[in-house]
């Protein structure tokens, strides 16, 4: 841990690089791309800091080298005057536009300022030249402008994406066009305007004399023309799609994504391939995903987690809210050791993240005014995970969603277990596995699997366990799980490990014959059932009560929860796993505990998304999905460890255990557990 002495050491550091002169049109202070001091005799900015590449060609390195005088008396063969110096400074500034955007930007671009007011120019703040140095990397390594933007709060991400891709169309590109879509009309139709403004207001000696406007292309509203580079600029709305332009596009800039809802037949992810696939990658071509995170599981929160692994072409970037220079209270040196001794182990965390213990101070007053804590974090969000973060009340607590993640990996093969029938005596005869493509951007309705059945699966006795959670029939109601384990490495003091698992919506007679059909497959695997939903179904219309009583009479190894004692005394048996106020609070506790003991792994990365929308409820008792989210993998997950564990470790077959055996049921139950 850092002494008081060294934590003012460093909070001194960064508070010299804060308060640091930065000004655009020397160079000075900017960390966005590498740049050099220079000193040139008798010009306008005797003293400048340019980028690297600028000073590379011919012309800066003479003009540098002359000075102007002896430039344009020697190079141009013309008599100095101030006329003539104030051309060739022209000049230099016209060059020094393609090297140079924060340069360009100030001296070019007019924006309205946050709040109201006079135009001012586009001056970047901290946080704008953070991302910007992100894509200034990509720009001057060749490299395809892929970013995946998430933001927090306002520090002008998206108006710093559209002036950088009008940057590259006015500067470098010729027919260069651009998409800049949002998630409902009034936000394209300021993003409009703020284009106009700013190519209506350039400078007409940054453009050859020229005067640049903005016409309709071809009497379109939403898609402009800007005649001097011949590129178009299009923007439209998630919810109107239709009104976007997106052939023939470089670039495309997708804000608050995280919004966009899904209509009818078409998903947010659909809209996003549709304008990004129209873009063939290669330099200057420009790929913004952007949004504020609304929750995990969905479409943004997918691509940032790929990103962050490499999986993706998207470069990830985040900007905390202590980058944002505004929030920060002042403290004085005198105070620094007294108020190091207040700070508690969350705020020594913001410090080691690069906060300043002034910035600290701000957060701990604003923490005040909220009324619940998650809020300050998703608000005011110091790393990605707490920007996701969606509810205030979660039941897992996130680092333990965390470990459960790390071993989470896509799927080795997507397909079906398939027999000589999909139900009765039949549906087990030369059952096999079938490979299958999953469709685009989903995996339910599919067997994801990570393993096979073992080759010597039938060896050993319940080596696997098959847990099924009962969701409904209609598209909007809750899915059906089922979760697949494999408890062989519990025999030598391992932990069960997740194999495979199915997601979707299916008649109930059909999911429980599925259910079976994989248990089979995997070594006549213990099937558990949660039955809660078969007892009390009726909301639907149908009536499965049937179901389980008719695959008893086909499958060997099925959970029951009736006892060896009330089964001799003539009891009818029940089979499933039973959840009720009792059991189920205790099932939950028991995942909650064997996800922070390493006591399972888990595979699929839409299990832990469902960890973390499941929260308690608001009476205190009650636990469930976040609203508009679902929890069944959660519980299939949950009831099959437990049972994975109260059952006790498999063992060795005598002889080959076949698995079907029809009418010769063998009843596991809570008390045989």
């Amino acid at each position: 841990m850092l002494s008081p002495s060294k934590i003012i050491e460093i909070n001194n550091e960064r508070l010299k690089v804060i308060n640091s002169p930065y000004n655009p049109i020397t160079g000075e202070g900017s960390f966005s791309i590498k740049r050099t001091h220079v000193t040139c005799e008798d010009f306008p900015l005797n003293e400048m800091w340019l980028p690297d590449e600028f000073i590379e060609t011919g012309f800066c390195q003479i003009i540098l080298a002359l000075g102007v005088r002896r430039y344009i008396t020697q190079i141009l063969k013309q008599e100095y005057s101030e006329y003539t110096a104030n051309l060739l400074y022209v000049e230099f500034c016209v060059q020094r536009f393609t090297y140079d955007f924060e340069f360009w930007a100030y001296s070019t671009a007019l924006i309205s300022p946050k709040g109201g007011g006079e135009d001012i120019r586009f001056f970047l703040n901290r946080a704008q030249r953070t991302y910007l140095k992100t894509l200034e990397e990509l720009r001057t390594s060749n490299k395809p402008i892929s970013i995946i933007l998430l933001k927090a709060r306002q520090w002008g991400g998206s108006t710093l994406t559209q002036i950088y891709m009008l940057w590259i169309q006015i500067i470098h590109k010729k027919n260069w066009n651009s998409v800049i879509c949002g998630d409902v009309e009034s936000q394209s139709n300021i993003v409009s305007g703020m284009l106009s403004k700013v190519v209506e207001h350039y400078p007409s000696w940054a453009a050859n004399g020229v005067k640049l406007d903005t016409k309709p292309f071809e009497g379109s509203s939403k898609t402009r023309q800007i005649q001097y580079c011949q590129c178009l600029y299009s923007v439209g709305s998630a919810q109107k799609p239709d009104n976007l332009r997106s052939q023939n596009i470089s670039m495309a800039h997708l804000t608050e994504v995280g919004l966009w809802k899904e209509t009818k037949g078409k998903k947010p992810e659909d809209l996003v391939q549709s304008i990004f696939g129209s873009i063939n990658d290669g330099p200057y071509t420009v790929k913004v995903l952007e949004s504020t995170a609304k929750g995990v599981g969905n479409y943004f929160h997918r691509t940032w987690l790929k990103a962050v692994k490499g999986e993706n072409d998207f470069t990830p970037v985040f900007i905390p809210w202590f980058l944002i220079d505004m929030y920060s209270t002042y403290i004085g040196p005198s105070k620094y050791r007294q108020f190091i001794e207040t700070m508690n182990e969350y705020e020594m965390y913001l410090f080691e993240l690069g906060a300043t213990l002034e910035a600290i101070a701000w957060y701990r007053k604003k923490k005040m005014s909220m009324e619940e804590e998650w809020r300050m974090c998703s608000e005011y969000p110091s790393d990605p995970k707490e920007a996701f973060q969606s509810t205030g009340r979660p039941y897992f607590p996130r680092r333990y969603v965390e470990q459960c993640r790390k071993t989470c990996m896509e799927p080795a093969f997507y397909g079906e277990f398939v027999g000589n029938a999909m139900k009765g005596e039949k549906a087990f005869d030369n059952l096999h596995f079938v490979e299958m493509k999953r469709k685009k951007d989903s995996k339910d309705n599919i067997l994801n699997v990570w393993f096979l059945p073992d080759k010597d699966a039938n060896l050993y006795y319940q080596r696997y366990v098959v847990s099924v959670d009962i969701g409904g029939t209609g598209e909007k109601s809750d899915y059906s799980s089922i979760k697949v384990f494999d408890t062989i490495a519990m025999i030598e003091g391992g932990v069960p490990e997740v194999v495979a698992e199915w997601h979707g919506h299916i008649e109930h007679d059909m999911l429980i014959w599925k259910a079976a059909q994989i248990a089979y497959a995997y070594g006549n695997a213990l099937l558990v059932v949660e039955s809660n939903t078969l007892e009390t179904e009726g909301t639907e219309g149908d009536n499965f009560e049937y179901v389980l009583d008719e695959i008893k009479d086909y499958y060997t190894e099925l959970y029951s929860r009736t006892s060896a004692e009330q089964i001799k005394e003539g009891a009818p048996v029940k089979y499933g796993f039973h959840t009720n106020p009792s059991t189920k609070p205790m099932v939950l506790n028991f995942m909650k505990s064997a996800m922070r003991d390493f006591l399972y792994i888990e595979r699929s990365l839409e299990t832990t998304f469902e960890y973390e929308q499941f929260e308690i409820k608001e009476d205190g008792k009650k636990t469930g999905a976040v609203e508009g989210c679902h929890d069944d993998r959660v519980m299939s997950t949950s009831i099959g460890l437990y049972v994975c564990y109260k059952k006790g470790k498999p063992y060795r077959l005598a002889q080959k255990n076949t698995g079907f055996q029809k009418r010769k049921t063998r009843i596991v139950s809570e008390a045989s557990v």
